[in-house]
């Protein structure tokens, strides 16, 4: 099975849903092949920030980020609840104020398709895997901050992150397509069970095949 989402050097956005793009608040614009450009039905509202888990060493980008989102842009921030569960969150006072507007889901539960407008990733490019998947059709925009191992798909720096997110809330930022390829892989596995034959006789020699999932995998790869 196979989904498409289209995503920038820094923005990644989905092109696999063109229906009721009206009710959308983004959409993109292309000029040509090599110059590609995000542009905004009306200005966004709603923000869904991932952070890799376990990280120590994003709690502090984590935390200003955060902020300068709430305080400064005023925007909705959806921020997943087993984030906020770390004690070096939950346990900071000073933080509480701004812990206490967001907008908190469970990934296994929650359906947020509909509520977010981008997307700002704080890791490597699992962390933007992981992001992807939250979101079984349409991905909206995702702004990539390379802050993990590898950033082969997160081309933004975070030392200038308040100019770059300011350029994309304003529609003035370039997008790379990227396609997202959802991949199953099956293994074969021969079963013997009993079977009746023509007469009724009961035989235990026969093999039938079952297929059974392996692993799944999920990809970005250019469009």
């Amino acid at each position: 099975m196979c989904t498409v989402m289209k995503f920038n050097q820094s923005v990644l956005q989905d092109m696999s849903d063109n229906n009721n793009n009206d009710n959308k608040v983004w959409k993109w614009h292309i000029q040509d092949p090599a110059s590609q450009k995000l542009t905004w039905n009306k200005p966004p509202k709603s923000v869904l920030v991932i952070k890799k888990i376990r990280d120590a060493s994003l709690l502090q980008p984590f935390k200003e980020l955060c902020i300068f989102l709430t305080e400064v842009k005023e925007m909705i921030v959806y921020v997943e609840k087993k984030v906020l569960e770390d004690p070096a969150i939950s346990d900071d006072e000073n933080f509480g104020a701004i812990t206490e507007k967001f907008c908190t889901f469970r990934d296994d539960l929650d359906d947020i398709s509909n509520r977010v407008d981008f997307i700002i990733c704080l890791g490597g490019d699992g962390t933007l895997l992981y992001a992807s998947s939250l979101f079984q059709e349409s991905v909206p925009p995702v702004m990539a901050f390379h802050l993990g191992s590898l950033g082969f798909l997160t081309p933004f720096k975070f030392d200038t992150y308040q100019s770059q997110v300011d350029q994309v809330i304003e529609g003035n930022a370039a997008i790379v397509l990227r396609s997202r390829l959802k991949v199953r892989v099956l293994k074969d596995n021969w079963e013997k069970k009993a079977r009746l034959d023509e007469k009724g006789i009961i035989l235990t020699n026969g093999d039938t095949e079952s297929r059974r999932k392996s692993v799944q995998y999920q990809v970005i790869s250019e469009a």
